[in-house]
């Protein structure tokens, strides 16, 4: 009689009470069933008692259930009793379709200032999905401040890295978790920001596994000429987005390098007097708490 084996399979193997070997395999894989016996010149395969046509190897692959059985056929031609039983069991691959979406606030942000994005990740698969996952790596012009408490699992910074971990262990079909990250941008410019989720069970829909916010930074917009004429437009040196820092130094300096006009605490007040018209070099400085300083240069002409 030739015995079966199974050589490899994506599941795992037990004996039922009758004696029969059973395996069970996931769906979408397969197993590897191989007769034993010595002296076979050809097999004959059975699959619930039904001859399996054109399968005469000493092995077998397969991914359907059912219960297997092989003879061998020595050169003279004599058939083998048939060997003992495997069972091959199927079963359904649990389908949890994660998705995460990041935004920023929608309000205007400017350099220094402290910001929120939002992670929100949510189930949309049949299954729930378990050692959920995400992952948000904060870019260069960012300076990590806090983590919101999630409304599900736990959150943590490694500054390293750079990286947000939020692991939330269980997420049933169609629960919606959110993340809040606070940071403060460095400079102006667009900030591009990209998270990640996954989890264990078989995700069908990649595409939303990843999710991308596109920020742009704003900063001081100075002015390269004003005229202080007393017409009521453009009289001042006026600095747009001034009012959003804390803290601002202003200085003008004239062609031969002395100080013509210096301020703490700017108002957009200046309006040049006793200065004739010309070019004057700037230093405009600005910053909000504790942060480090932000400094603009360039030139302003003055033009009555």
């Amino acid at each position: 009689m030739a015995s079966l084996l199974f050589l490899s399979a994506t599941g795992f193997s037990q004996t039922v009470p009758n004696g029969r070997q059973k395996i069970t395999i996931k769906k979408g894989s397969s197993v590897s069933l191989r007769a034993n016996s010595g002296g076979a010149s050809t097999y004959i395969w059975f699959k619930d008692g039904v001859l399996i046509p054109g399968q005469n190897k000493a092995s077998l692959i397969t991914a359907t259930a059912g219960i297997y059985k092989v003879a061998s056929v020595n050169s003279f031609g004599c058939t083998s009793d048939l060997s003992d039983e495997i069972e091959v069991e199927v079963i359904a691959v649990p389908v949890a379709d994660v998705a995460i979406t990041k935004r920023s606030e929608s309000r205007n942000i400017l350099s220094n200032q402290l910001f929120d994005y939002y992670l929100n990740v949510c189930n949309n698969g049949v299954d729930d999905a378990t050692s959920v996952q995400a992952k948000d790596v904060l870019p260069d012009n960012l300076i990590f401040e806090s983590l919101g408490q999630p409304t599900d699992g736990t959150a943590a910074y490694d500054p390293v890295s750079r990286t947000v971990q939020w692991d939330i262990q269980l997420l049933p079909n169609g629960r919606f978790a959110e993340l809040i990250i606070k940071v403060r941008s460095k400079q102006p410019g667009m900030v591009t920001n990209t998270a990640t989720v996954r989890a264990s069970e078989h995700d069908p829909l990649l595409a939303n596994n990843t999710s991308t916010d596109l920020k742009e930074i704003s900063g001081l917009r100075i002015p390269n000429v004003f005229t202080p004429n007393g017409d009521g437009k453009n009289d001042t040196f006026y600095l747009e987005n001034l009012g959003s820092f804390e803290f601002n130094e202003v200085t003008v300096i004239n062609r031969w390098g002395s100080t013509v006009y210096q301020a703490n605490g700017y108002l957009n007040d200046w309006t040049a007097p006793g200065l004739s018209d010309g070019t004057y070099f700037y230093v405009v400085k600005v910053k909000n708490g504790s942060a480090s300083w932000i400094e603009y240069k360039g030139y302003v002409t003055i033009i009555r």
